[in-house]
């Protein structure tokens, strides 16, 4: 039985579904920071502050987001968490600048470069109904597709390194074990991700990592030198890595701002739709102006604490379903326990200390429910069987140029940063193709009249 908006949650049931609602992101919302601090190869140290870091600005977001201040936040039950999507955009990114910088140096440069994106999404999506248009679901479908790919091959990558890693050194565990370990977390989180269970279904990520953390533990994978000489306590730090812009990260990143956007419209949608609330009138398009405006002040807000940008999370829609409770009043007490989990730093470096087998198993999955994601949003558009040519030649033209650009000397770093990801330069054949497109439909529209003379 569902519970209204506004009807009253006794303190009890609220924080019990309160901690269903942490269930379900807690393993989105560490993965991602240890997943981009893996493919940047950065230290524990640096690992351990961008996880707990992830979890006390995703409370913040959180709490702005659940609450309407002036134009900013959608006003419902909406959590927020670090973007699984701008996973792999921040790896190039970094790759594109560390050559020429440290590694903090880099990864200040892409903070502080999608700190500028997100004031720049703050502004464009007070137009979000006309952005609409242009985003439309081959573009969001086209680049979401390439995403899920890049994702896929970015966790096979640390996995076969992390073999060819236990092949060379003297471990306590046979290297053949990093497979085994990740097929049977990748199972255990297939399993509990297709469960009949409605609430193992929501905790499959979560769950997938402390079971791979159990038994990786007992066969010696794990590195506990981590857990030394912790702080008690962890505060985020406005100057941990100095921030700074990049005009190549810039083109690299901001597109994917609009993809995010694009997602979270859907997720926002979706949550109002659970509420109770009508769907395309005034006051939703308002709660969506909000809910995205808030996603880009948490973005923001998460780059001046020397964090990856925020988001909401879609699966806090199926525990809304699972506990018929959409008061946002829930979603305080989503917001303090986040808090409370990052600022004790031994919650983050428990997982810190994954091995990359148990990493790679439990997200895997995840990545690949990217790609069909992004196929999905392709048939869901009006006209899918004549969409998936645009769309394919998309991908194509964004791997492929991505391989040739390296063979071209003459361009502008800026450029040949943005042609190297194929991410960025699939959306934006995409987004060409989709206006050339719609240009000729209205062309066409405009002479039918005239061939029925």
């Amino acid at each position: 039985m569902t519970v209204g908006f506004d009807e009253k949650v006794p303190p009890i049931k609220m924080l019990f579904v309160a901690l269903q609602h942490v269930l379900a992101v807690f393993g989105g919302i560490v993965a991602a920071p240890l997943i981009i601090a893996m493919g940047m190869q950065l230290s524990p140290e640096d690992t351990a502050y961008l996880v707990s870091a992830s979890l006390v600005v995703s409370g913040l977001a959180t709490l702005l987001q659940i609450h309407r201040v002036g134009p900013v936040g959608s006003g419902l039950l909406s959590i927020q968490g670090t973007s699984f999507t701008f996973i792999g955009p921040l790896i190039f990114a970094y790759y594109s600048l560390v050559d020429g910088y440290s590694s903090a140096e880099a990864l200040g440069l892409i903070l502080g470069t999608c700190g500028i994106c997100a004031l720049c999404m703050v502004v464009l999506l007070q137009f979000v109904e006309k952005l609409q248009r242009w985003v439309s679901a081959n573009v969001s479908g086209a680049t979401v597709i390439l995403i899920g790919l890049s994702l896929v091959w970015v966790t096979c990558s640390n996995l076969f390194n992390a073999f060819a890693t236990a092949q060379r050194e003297t471990t306590a565990f046979a290297p053949w074990s990093i497979f085994a370990v990740s097929a049977a977390v990748f199972a255990v989180t297939l399993a509990l991700a297709f469960s009949g269970n409605a609430l193992l279904r929501i905790v499959s990520i979560t769950g997938g990592l402390i079971l791979g953390l159990a038994v990786s533990w007992s066969l010696g994978m794990v590195d506990t030198t981590p857990l030394q000489n912790l702080d008690t306590f962890f505060f985020p730090s406005v100057n941990y890595f100095s921030l700074g812009f990049d005009l190549g990260a810039f083109f690299i990143l901001f597109p994917v701002f609009f993809i995010s956007a694009s997602e979270s419209l859907g997720d926002l949608s979706a949550t109002a739709k659970l509420s109770g609330f009508t769907i395309g009138d005034k006051p939703y398009w308002r709660r969506i102006r909000g809910g995205l405006s808030g996603d880009a002040i948490n973005s923001f807000i998460a780059a001046i604490l020397c964090s990856f940008p925020n988001t909401t999370f879609s699966q806090n829609n199926g525990v809304i379903r699972l506990t018929g409770v959409c008061n946002p009043k829930v979603g305080i007490f989503v917001a303090l326990l986040l808090i409370v989990l990052g600022v004790f730093p031994i919650v983050g470096a428990l997982f810190v200390i994954l091995p990359v087998a148990v990493l790679s198993g439990a997200t895997l999955l995840m990545f690949m429910m990217v790609v069909v994601s992004g196929i999905d949003m392709v048939n869901s558009g009006s006209d899918a069987s004549r969409s998936w040519p645009l769309v394919g030649l998309a991908i194509i033209v964004g791997i492929l140029s991505s391989l040739a650009v390296k063979q071209i000397e003459f361009l502008p770093q800026w450029l040949t940063s943005f042609m190297q990801f194929p991410v960025s330069t699939g959306a934006f054949f995409a987004l060409l193709g989709e206006f050339i497109r719609s240009g000729f439909n209205k062309s066409h529209s405009k002479m039918l009249p005239n061939s029925n003379l």
